[in-house]
């Protein structure tokens, strides 16, 4: 079930008998998913008028209806997949809950349920000079936290019917006026698919000279965090301390040491970020506290800053991340390996907030965050990204949902490189045989799996019947005049998947694990749909490398989790350049962010007038073997073993040696 939330006042009843969402309805969802814009000024908010919309892709197999209220000045949106009926969602009077009573019902399930997810957008007043009170110190007890005015909120469910349902919900107004917007109807034929796409011819020149470069993992970080960029952070961080009657002085220098900090805290966090310079032995790092002393660091973390208060666009809730946003997609397509495959999706960044919150217990696997869009290739590198703000501050595009208006936005910044013919995969929240249509005028191929009422009525065997027969069994179809496919697959359970591009031959076989009789089966596999199991996790494998090691510490801001998944994608991307062009000496996502902190850590210590480099640290560091780098430096210094001049020196070191002299300087 999806839906919308609109504020309500914050006096609040607990669950009502005619609620017609009801714990023992959410016992039965396979996953639940909440999208929630907050309020965080208004007392009190106008009643909204629910309304009939276009219906949405959900989360499952079967069809939906959509139900958005008019909106008030401030609304709450928020989905998950409970079984509620078609009838119901349809109807014109409808009581609905508050987000508070979903949590409790949530709270009441079986502990073994599945992970929960909830995504918020920025308060309504994110543009002005808002702190975060939420996010607290780091040191409380770690769970998904809301404020009273998201748990105080009103829920119109929108729902995600079972296929008993389908029927009924063919005859709804939604789908009626989902229909009058599209054009003729569409010709559908049984055959294969014939594709007019150019094939894949070209070349990355970029990439050679990125692997001509040798450049190390510090290099590599900053092709992102570039001087421009670093330049612009220190500016408007300085700026802003100005504005608040403090004289901050911030460098660049300064800067990386405090991004150090930030990528060390992803492998190394305490319970409270003071203990990395307390003087007890247990907790004691003189990395940190050799690089800059404690209340240094705090003063510039509070003022870090990334926009011009005078500048902002207040129908952006992320206009004081924007610039930076705009110059880390830049960096990142400016890089980006030049591919035939990408994949495109859905990620989280996590949010903590304390005030006036709703604790699930710790069993429970709940989190809470801002939805980002993001395109990726293939192997997780991010090409793209843009936070979500929900549909009324997202104006779709014409005939698109707003998950269809993201992957076109996506594929418009991929050809501001070439119009190329890239090939994207997404799962059924996007795909759509519209989307498909779009796409392919574009010049751009497609394939996703789709939900049965996005098929723009493609006659294909019915899934009960399909499932009678064995494993492997499929029906497709095509359209005449767009050239589109259709295929629905019999797996372990039907799968609906629609392209432009892949047809079904050739059908190959995969193995697959028979659960009764304890052997492995070869079953058919249509060749759009081996294509698509091969190429579409692209952001998956993202996520998976940003949640290993991502940055622990956070602030007051309310943005500024987004700054540390921004610093994480970024060593993310930074390490896929890593592993493409050092074939010889590639480390692992651990050591490559360990190099990076420690470099921008011990630099700062050689300068800082407010921390001491120790004799036991430099000796430490030199011996250690572990990445260091012989870089060229523009002035001549004198080499630390010969005691001659070079314009060669170890950029973790950071003293000058000459690459004959390199080997012997680092062993005993």
């Amino acid at each position: 079930m999806r839906g919308e939330v609109v504020g309500e006042p914050r006096s609040f009843s607990h669950v009502s008998d005619t609620s017609p969402l009801q714990p023992a309805c959410l016992s039965a969802r396979k996953r639940c998913k909440i999208c929630v814009l907050w309020n965080t000024t208004d007392e009190r908010l106008l009643p909204a008028i629910p309304r009939l919309q276009t219906a949405v892709c959900p989360r499952g197999d079967s069809p939906t209806l959509r139900l958005e209220t008019t909106p008030c000045p401030q609304f709450i949106m928020a989905s998950t997949s409970s079984v509620l009926t078609a009838r119901r969602c349809a109807g014109s009077k409808l009581k609905s809950m508050k987000l508070l009573e979903v949590l409790n019902a949530l709270e009441e399930e079986e502990s073994g349920c599945s992970k929960e997810e909830i995504f918020i957008v920025p308060p309504d007043n994110a543009a002005g000079d808002f702190t975060d009170e939420d996010s607290g110190d780091e040191d409380g007890q770690r769970g998904a936290h809301l404020p009273g005015t998201v748990l105080h909120a009103s829920v119109v469910p929108e729902d995600s019917s079972t296929e008993e349902e389908e029927d009924d919900l063919q005859l709804q107004p939604a789908t009626k006026r989902w229909k009058a917007g599209v054009a003729p109807q569409r010709v559908w034929t049984k055959r294969d698919i014939r594709p007019d796409f150019s094939n894949w011819t070209a070349s990355d020149p970029h990439m050679e000279d990125l692997k001509s470069q040798e450049l190390s993992p510090v290099g590599l970080f900053e092709l992102f965090f570039d001087e421009g960029t670093i330049t612009f952070i220190v500016n408007e961080t300085n700026r802003y301390a100005w504005q608040k009657n403090v004289n901050l002085g911030l460098t660049a220098q300064e800067l990386k040491c405090v991004l150090g900090i930030l990528i060390l805290s992803g492998y190394i966090s305490y319970p409270r970020r003071r203990m990395f310079w307390e003087t007890s032995p247990d907790s004691h790092h003189h990395l940190v506290a050799d690089a800059i002393r404690r209340d240094r660091f705090e003063l510039i973390f509070s003022y870090l800053h990334f926009a011009d208060n005078s500048k902002l666009d207040e129908s952006d809730r992320f206009a004081k991340v924007r610039p930076l946003i705009v110059r880390l997609n830049r960096n990142f397509q400016k890089h980006a390996p030049l591919e035939e495959f990408y994949s495109f999706g859905e990620s989280m960044c996590e949010y903590f907030g304390h005030r006036g919150s709703k604790q699930l217990p710790v069993g429970k696997a709940l989190r809470l965050g801002y939805k980002i869009w993001c395109g990726t290739t293939s192997r997780g590198y991010l090409v793209w990204f843009e936070p979500s703000q929900g549909t009324l501050f997202t104006k779709p595009d014409r005939g698109l949902d707003l998950g269809g208006s993201m992957v076109v936005k996506f594929v418009d910044a991929l050809q501001e490189r070439g119009c190329l013919p890239y090939h994207i995969f997404f799962d059924k929240a996007f795909t759509s045989v519209k989307l498909m249509s779009v796409l392919r005028k574009k010049g751009v191929k497609a394939t996703g799996t789709v939900c049965e009422y996005r098929t723009e009525r493609c006659p294909l065997k019915d899934p009960k019947e399909l499932k009678k027969m064995k494993r492997g069994s499929f029906d497709y179809k095509v359209d005449e005049r767009e050239e589109i496919i259709v295929c629905r697959w019999h797996d372990s359970s039907v799968v609906n998947i629609c392209s432009n591009a892949i047809g079904i031959e050739p059908v190959g076989l995969t193995s697959h694990h028979s659960g009764a009789a304890k052997t492995r089966t070869q079953v058919h596999q249509p060749s759009l749909v081996r294509l698509y199991q091969e190429k579409v996790g692209g952001v998956g494998r993202m996520d998976q490398n940003i949640a290993k090691y991502k940055v622990k510490i956070r602030g007051m801001k309310w943005y500024s989790s987004f700054i540390g998944y921004i610093i994480d994608a970024a060593l993310n991307n930074a390490w896929q350049l890593h592993r493409i062009c050092s074939h010889d000496a590639q480390v692992d996502l651990l050591a490559f962010r360990r190099y990076v902190a420690c470099v921008y850590l011990e630099s700062n210590a050689d300068t800082s007038s407010q921390g001491r480099r120790s004799r036991r640290l430099e000796t430490e560091s030199r011996f250690d073997m572990i990445g260091h780098w012989i870089v060229h430096q523009d002035k001549r210094t004198r080499c630390a073993l010969c005691h001659s001049q070079t314009n060669t020196r170890c950029e973790k070191c950071q003293k000058g040696v000459h690459a004959k002299c390199f080997r012997e300087y680092h062993i005993r």
